[in-house]
């Protein structure tokens, strides 16, 4: 069974940090990762380790607290971008060094895109953190880079997993992280159980209505007692459904239900990630990796989430874990 591994890592913002643990499970193994190609997120990760500095930004990234995440976003009021994007760069160069990729001890690729043609733009040589902040400019969200008579973005748009760059020797087996996956079977789940739960307390509701109309109609029926005496009988029957009222658990929780965001913003990124989910599917008909990883955008998200890098790596221990057990028992 071989152990050399070229390692392919998806775009997918803060689910990217699935990456460090991943990578940390690669290596734990006895595996040897000969070549790393990435995408957005992909490419900065996989660029820090082909570096040797993974450790170092680890450590770093891991005592951020959500406060230090933001303030490293260098906020514009530009009209085609909100963040610059050059704080994030600097302060990683304070940890990892400045270096060519063709100076770096194993073949890296970074994947950008055109944003006029589409084209997508492959870095192997050149500056390191040109590459990575290429690669990283999602669009609308970061200032797009000016490269040579290029003007480029986020490379999910051209090739959100790109396998098709990985740099393999004879032996090597391709490992690819996507971190851009629907669960769908799951989602479906979810909503179905969500409709149940709306149509039970809808029934519940009907139900105690229609007992509150044939109350009405049994007093209004009671000819041969007082009117005192159908007060107090109508006082008890709707006391005691009044109770059976207040006392249901609705089943359907608004506050807790399936929502993917009512804002701009959220509409916007969603599409977009299930555009990367799309194209990454589109990707897989074409080309087979070895050990394939995944996991549901729906996962993390949030600029929140950028500061939970250290719950994410676990997460990508646990998912390289799994995927190694079923690869390694597949070729025994």
């Amino acid at each position: 069974m071989s152990k050399n591994v070229a390692l392919v890592l998806s775009s997918g913002g803060p689910r990217g940090f699935a990456y460090i643990g991943a990578i940390e499970v690669l290596l734990e193994r006895g595996y040897t990762i000969t070549s790393v190609a990435g995408t957005s997120m992909g490419s900065l990760i996989g660029g820090i380790y082909a570096s040797g500095r993974l450790a170092e930004f680890k450590e770093w990234l891991y005592s951020l607290n959500a406060w230090e995440v933001f303030s490293l976003m260098d906020l514009s009021f530009s009209k085609n971008h909100f963040v610059k994007g050059e704080k994030v760069i600097a302060a990683m160069k304070e940890i990892v060094p400045d270096v060519n990729i063709e100076d770096l001890p194993i073949p890296y690729r970074a994947v950008a895109t055109d944003l006029y043609t589409g084209e997508e733009v492959v870095f192997d040589r050149g500056n390191l953190f040109t590459a990575i902040r290429s690669s990283i400019s999602i669009p609308s969200m970061f200032r797009p880079v000016k490269y040579g008579l290029t003007t480029l973005v986020d490379g999910a748009i051209a090739n959100c997993l790109p396998m098709s760059q990985a740099v393999r020797t004879e032996g090597d087996i391709m490992v690819a992280f996507d971190v851009n996956d629907v669960d769908v079977s799951e989602i479906r789940g979810i909503l179905h159980r969500e409709k149940e739960a709306q149509l039970a307390d809808k029934a519940f509701e009907n139900q105690k209505r229609d007992e509150v109309f044939e109350l009405i109609e049994e007093v209004k029926g009671m000819a041969e007692v007082t009117l005192i005496e159908k007060l107090k009988y109508a006082g008890t029957r709707g006391v005691a459904l009044f109770k059976d009222y207040v006392s249901y658990h609705k089943r359907y929780d608004e506050d807790e239900a399936l929502d993917f965001g009512d804002t701009y913003y959220d509409i916007l990124e969603r599409t977009f990630n299930l555009m990367n989910h799309r194209n990454t599917e589109l990707t897989l008909a074409l080309y087979k990796p070895d050990v394939l990883v995944k996991m549901p955008f729906d996962a993390y998200g949030e600029i929140a989430d950028y500061a939970k890098a250290r719950e994410i790596s676990e997460q990508g221990r646990r998912l390289m874990t799994e995927a190694l057990d079923r690869y390694e028992k597949s070729v025994m």
